[in-house]
């Protein structure tokens, strides 16, 4: 009797099949799970380094300095460039200090995503 056309071997062929697409469900996975984790994490670190430039700029603020200069942007730019690298992110390309009657805003830019904090405080002169 021929292996293939017997009913044990049928069921082998089957049972190898099943595993193989069960293989390939399992691989791709994975593979969605390691790129969530990844969108996540660059996420997080864009969170944190945003707080960071924050931070500096709300201490700025407090001590009466102009945030719109280049020195407290500096400043801001490299907390947050330190606080992404620290947490996986991506490189910080951009640091805005946006100034209305209530709040400041700063935005920063890691990669192609942008993330924003605001301070209740306004950049006007005391």
């Amino acid at each position: 009797m021929d292996a293939v056309s017997d009913e044990r071997g049928q069921a082998l062929v089957l049972a190898v099949l099943m595993l193989a697409m069960a293989a390939v469900a399992i691989g791709g996975l994975r593979l969605a799970q390691d790129r969530i984790l990844a969108a996540e994490q660059g996420r997080r670190a864009g969170e944190a380094a945003v707080e960071a430039a924050a931070a500096v700029v709300a201490d700025a603020l407090a001590a009466g300095q102009d945030v719109r200069g280049g020195a407290v942007a500096a400043r801001a730019r490299s907390a947050a460039a330190d606080l992404s690298r620290r947490n996986g992110g991506g490189a910080v390309s951009d640091v805005a200090v946006a100034c209305g009657a209530r709040w400041t805003v700063v935005r920063i830019r890691v990669e192609d995503a942008s993330y924003s904090a605001a301070i209740e405080a306004t950049c006007s002169p005391r």
